[in-house]
């Protein structure tokens, strides 16, 4: 048997393992696994990496794995098990000029708000958040706007969002500094039609469609740290996704 094939069997036998479970059940150890599944540990981790990138599990460093709550998030579609594995979450700016492009910061905006419902089932009731909004030109050209939703503060400690104004700060190295590490980047990509405010930052017409992103940070401890809603000028800025075929 491939290689390819023994980790997606033993992904498939794990998550049966988890769903057999409810959420917040602790999972076997890695060595439980292994012996349960009849493969090395090796290809356990590969396996619970694959749920974890899915979704369907939450990793507790020092603490061990655990069934993540499906239910905990609303908006998120029926089916959800694609598996897409990106390593790395870097800066978007620090990328755009890697690539021989120079990126500005063309707007930045700092309220205190009430949270959206696909925000608001995840936090404390009547908790507010900060909305900061970044327009980010490449080439001069408006290309991007990144509304993200941040607590107004994190154990204990008030958060300061206008740190971000600097083009050099992003938002993982920003959470960093508060004491919180992100471990992964959920999102989920569909086309919407563009509001007036973000047609305004982009240069486009109102109701004109737009690529948009909704994306959860995660940290290691598996909560949700922050909330981000993205938006694409297609025409500027696109993305290549590259799968390959299994053996």
């Amino acid at each position: 048997m491939s290689s390819s094939n023994k980790i997606q069997q033993t992904t498939d036998r794990i998550r049966s393992i988890v769903d057999e479970r409810a959420a917040g059940d602790r999972l076997p150890s890695e060595a439980e696994l292994a012996a349960l599944t009849g493969v090395s540990r090796v290809t356990v981790r590969e396996a619970l990496d694959r749920l974890w990138h899915e979704g369907r599990i939450v990793r507790r460093w020092g603490a061990g794995t655990y069934v993540a709550d499906l239910a905990s998030a609303p908006d998120q579609p029926a089916f959800r098990s694609i598996y897409v594995s990106i390593k790395g979450v870097t800066s978007l700016p620090a990328e755009i000029t890697a690539n021989g492009h120079q990126a500005a910061l063309a707007a930045f905006t700092v309220e205190r708000i009430t949270p959206p419902d696909w925000v608001a089932a995840e936090l404390p009731s009547d908790a507010d958040v900060w909305r900061v909004t970044r327009c980010i030109a490449i080439d001069g050209v408006p290309a991007i706007v990144m509304r993200d939703l941040l607590p107004l503060e994190f154990a204990g400690q008030r958060t300061n969002p206008t740190e971000l104004s600097e083009l050099t700060t992003d938002l993982v190295h920003f959470l960093q500094e508060a004491g919180v590490r992100v471990v992964k980047h959920e999102s989920v990509l569909d086309a919407v039609t563009c509001d007036e405010e973000t047609a305004r930052l982009l240069g486009l017409a109102a109701g004109q469609p737009i690529l948009h992103g909704r994306q959860r940070a995660i940290s290691e401890t598996g909560d949700v740290v922050t909330w981000s809603d993205i938006f694409y000028r297609t025409d500027v800025m696109g993305t290549v996704v590259i799968r390959t075929v299994n053996d």
